[in-house]
């Protein structure tokens, strides 16, 4: 019971996060491209490979884990909604903007989450 309370406060707080990012990326936002979910799903790749390349090093409980992880920065991304986008922005006609969010959604995701492990890996080893 503890792990699946875990995973819902974390859950609850990621949701939350990616709200509050979804109302200041909104101030920006143009309907050729789904800024709050870019940022947030790109924020969340580097949090993950941050701790990825931290826990690495730290030794942490598996309900710690499963908070973060599953909990929180599950409920902070969304694969859900970037695909929705993605699928309105065909709808819509807008080709160009879709394939653009599709590739920048997936390769500067990747990007990030690389960047946080190595950048954690580096500042731990030094």
């Amino acid at each position: 019971m503890e792990k699946i309370i875990g995973i819902a406060l974390g859950g609850s707080l990621g949701a939350v996060g990616r709200y509050l990012i979804m109302l200041v990326a909104g101030e920006y936002h143009t309907e050729s491209l789904p800024l709050g979910t870019l940022v947030a799903n790109l924020i969340g790749c580097l949090l993950i490979g941050i701790f990825w390349s931290l826990f690495d090093r730290i030794q942490i409980s598996n309900e710690f884990r499963l908070f973060l992880f599953t909990g929180f920065l599950g409920g902070f991304t969304t694969f859900s909604t970037f695909a929705r986008e993605t699928i309105q922005l065909f709808k819509t006609g807008e080709h160009v903007q879709a394939f653009s969010y599709l590739i920048l959604s997936n390769f500067l995701g990747l990007c990030m989450v690389a960047a946080g492990f190595l950048l954690t890996h580096k500042l731990l080893r030094g």
